[in-house]
């Protein structure tokens, strides 16, 4: 039997269960849409692919199809869309929904991404939301990034960092024991900090790196309802901090939400590269 590729973590989980066990994180992702937070980001992401009308995209770790309509925007139907997720769950969301966008020239498919099943210089440009930080090794991913563009293709990836949210209620400290015992559920929780370093050392150009901040103080909007118990639940996961010391912190959060203390923030990186003309 061949070896796997790589490393993928809870969302190569997800995909091997059921549907049923797909669709609220679906659901979760799905609902970012129309929020402000979600759509700058999105919106500064896709602006650094530089796509054109008839350009051919591929979204890596597309999930349920999220970024979509943004992108039929910017290639129009002279172009073609492509997304790629290893949950094949979520590639049967995407596909309903280009089908109820009547969005026609775009097509997903289940794989993994670190063996990209695309033909070499396919695409003008690849994007990826929060994918590096679920998968590892990296270099094998983004190596497989470039090899599917085009000579002076762009890439534009985002990832957050676990370990410098700020969550308003608990000390300071305590926060920092929780999410940095969260961040080991994730394949590479180092992503965001990495990126631009092994970008440069598979032959990107880095052209440019970015923050970007995300700050909710609403406890109940949809995007942000429940985030604080999966960070409490990924922290006792993480057997760093004891079970009781993560209910604890989420007790605080909760509270701080009642008291209209609530506030959280997390801090995310854009690294944007181009292929060489003669990579």
């Amino acid at each position: 039997m061949r070896q796997k590729p790589g490393k993928n973590d809870l969302y190569e989980l997800l995909a091997e269960g059921s549907a049923e066990g797909s669709k609220p994180i679906a659901a979760a992702l799905l609902q970012t849409l129309g929020d402000p937070r979600f759509d700058n980001l999105r919106g500064i992401l896709l602006d650094e692919l530089h796509l054109i009308p008839g350009g051919v995209v591929l979204e890596v770790g597309c999930g349920p199809g999220i970024l979509l309509d943004r992108l039929y925007e910017r290639v129009t139907e002279d172009g073609s869309i492509h997304g790629l997720d290893i949950n094949p769950h979520f590639i049967e969301v995407a596909e309903r929904r280009a089908q109820l966008l009547n969005i026609t020239n775009s097509t997903y498919s289940t794989g993994d991404c670190h063996e990209l099943p695309y033909r070499n210089e396919m695409f003008d440009a690849v994007v990826a939301e929060k994918l590096l930080m679920h998968v590892a090794p990296l270099a094998p991913v983004l190596e497989e990034m470039k090899r599917v563009l085009v000579p002076g293709g762009r890439l534009a990836v985002t990832d957050y960092d676990p370990y410098t949210i700020m969550a308003a209620g608990p000390d300071p400290a305590v926060t920092a024991r929780i999410m940095g015992s969260a961040a080991r559920v994730y394949a590479s929780p180092m992503a965001s900090r990495e990126t631009a370093h092994i970008c440069r050392e598979v032959g990107f150009e880095v052209e440019s790196v970015r923050g970007y901040l995300q700050v909710f103080e609403d406890p109940n909007i949809p995007t942000v309802a429940g985030v604080p118990e999966v960070w409490s639940d990924h922290a006792a996961a993480g057997r760093q901090v004891e079970p009781g010391t993560a209910r604890r912190w989420l007790s605080m959060v909760q509270l701080a939400g009642r008291e209209g203390r609530f506030m959280i923030a997390i801090p995310y990186v854009i690294t944007v590269a181009v292929k060489p003309m003669d990579g």
